[in-house]
């Protein structure tokens, strides 16, 4: 039976599965149509945050249900607020005890206003608790990713940059935010980082992540 609590907005999975279904019916009709020959644009990157709240409770907490119900919601909303501001594609999902906020950033900063973005975030979250009540945190994510356009007006997302996020978000530390590699290369200028934390993905050797520790001024 299908959890009610869990909120999908599947994007990047609809994409890929409207690509395999035109190829396979390409395949059926006797008209193979391999996807190096299909893409009519070339591809675009972009950045992808990935934000979880999640509730770390005290020994000597307080809070009950009610309570930290009210207080999640205040955290997820000044997450959407913040990102309202961009402009940007944003997706609500996860669990209803462990929300995940994603957007997706584009153009030729992409990857600095993300990482932007997801620190005003994790000061907001910071901001809308009281001291007794701070149990909720940030574990964030921003990997990266290329859209290309098929010919057929399909738009296929490459480089997994979801999946990637959230092998991210397992491994991050309270309030703290991974940069994947080609990000981290991306603002490596106006970004401060601490040393690597390796990831590990199913299927392949384990890939660093980059925990941000503030912006140079």
């Amino acid at each position: 039976m299908e959890d009610k609590r869990v909120i999908r907005f599947p994007t990047e999975r609809r994409l890929q599965a409207a690509a395999r279904a035109q190829a396979e019916h390409g395949r059926a009709g006797g008209q193979a149509v391999p996807v190096e020959h299909a893409a009519s644009r070339a591809g675009e990157s972009f950045a992808f945050l990935s934000l979880e709240v999640r509730r770390l409770p005290r020994t000597e907490s307080w809070i009950g249900g009610d309570v930290a119900g009210r207080i999640l919601n205040r955290c997820v909303l000044s997450c959407l607020e913040i990102l309202s501001k961009e402009r940007i594609p944003v997706d609500l999902a996860g669990t209803v005890l462990r929300p995940v906020i994603e957007a997706t950033f584009s153009g030729s900063d992409a990857e600095l206003r993300a990482v932007k973005a997801g620190l005003a975030v994790r000061d907001s979250i910071r901001k809308v608790q009281r001291e007794v009540e701070n149990e909720f945190h940030l574990f964030g994510a921003i990997t990266a990713g290329t859209i290309s356009e098929m010919e057929t007006g399909v738009k296929v997302t490459t480089g997994s940059p979801q999946q990637v996020a959230g092998r991210f978000r397992e491994h991050a530390a309270p309030s703290q935010l991974l940069l994947s590699g080609e990000v981290w290369q991306a603002v490596r200028e106006q970004v401060d980082v601490a040393g690597p934390v390796d990831v590990t993905v199913p299927g392949s050797d384990p890939v660093p992540s980059y925990p941000v520790s503030g912006l140079r001024e």
